[in-house]
């Protein structure tokens, strides 16, 4: 089907997140699939990567700190979710402070990952419409977070 969304699962075990594909794919959303950091640099290194990008913790050449990286150096804005296998409150934090969107852990609760895939995809679709870049680590913001300098012109 033409048009649809892309949204790119990093995981090298591609079948542990048969219930995420299956939600995306209930989104209208095209699943795409990288198994390394390299094979996700390059589907990410174009003019027009995917919007959502979900990614395992720990991949054979690299981590989800290093997809988070390529989401920064993308053409427009990315969306990054990293996945884990459990619930890790330090991590969660750790991700988010890092840039990451969100963090979802099996099992997948259908009504909260449809409400993740959907706050994501709504965020990263204004930021490119509005032509704003996504924020870089460097920046210390969150997804969504005004610097004073943003909150003082408002």
């Amino acid at each position: 089907m033409k048009g649809r969304i892309p949204a790119l699962l990093v995981h090298q075990n591609p079948e542990a997140l048969t219930a995420l594909k299956a939600s995306l794919e209930r989104h209208g959303m095209r699943v795409v699939q990288a198994e390394t950091r390299a094979q996700a640099q390059r589907l990410l290194g174009g003019l027009n990567p995917a919007p959502l990008v979900f990614t395992d913790i720990q991949l054979p050449d690299g981590t989800w700190a290093d997809i988070l990286g390529l989401g920064e150096k993308a053409a427009k804005p990315v969306n990054v979710i990293v996945v884990a296998r459990v619930v890790d409150t330090r991590f969660y934090v750790q991700a988010i402070e890092n840039g990451a969107f969100d963090f979802i852990a099996p099992p997948f609760v259908t009504a909260d990952l449809d409400y993740v895939v959907h706050s994501a995809l709504s965020n990263v679709t204004g930021r490119r419409a509005a032509g704003i870049p996504t924020p870089r680590q460097e920046d210390g913001l969150l997804i969504g977070a005004q610097t004073s300098r943003t909150a003082a012109r408002a």
